[in-house]
């Protein structure tokens, strides 16, 4: 009986889980989403993709409690966009 498969099974799910984590951190959403995975994604995640993208691209009206639904209403209907092309056209 040999540690060496059992070592390399737990290494597997070290690297796995550290990466599921870092993913987490940021709620997996960025300027390269979609649209599309950002209607996917639990509120309090798109929340916080819309307030941290709004600071980024300077868009504070978005971070508003008036201002954020107009991102999950554009995108409901604009699937391909990225949140990065959003808020870099979008006014305000």
């Amino acid at each position: 009986m040999s540690l060496r498969p059992t070592v390399l099974k737990l290494a597997a799910s070290a690297v796995v889980m550290g990466t599921l984590t870092a993913a987490c951190g940021n709620n997996g959403l960025s300027a390269s989403s979609t649209c599309q995975q950002f209607m996917n994604a639990p509120a309090a995640d798109q929340q916080a993709a819309i307030d941290r993208l709004a600071t980024q691209y300077n868009k504070p009206d978005y971070a508003d409690p008036l201002g954020a639904p107009e991102v999950p209403y554009y995108c409901a209907s604009n699937p391909d966009v990225t949140l990065g092309q959003f808020f870099s056209q979008a006014q305000g």
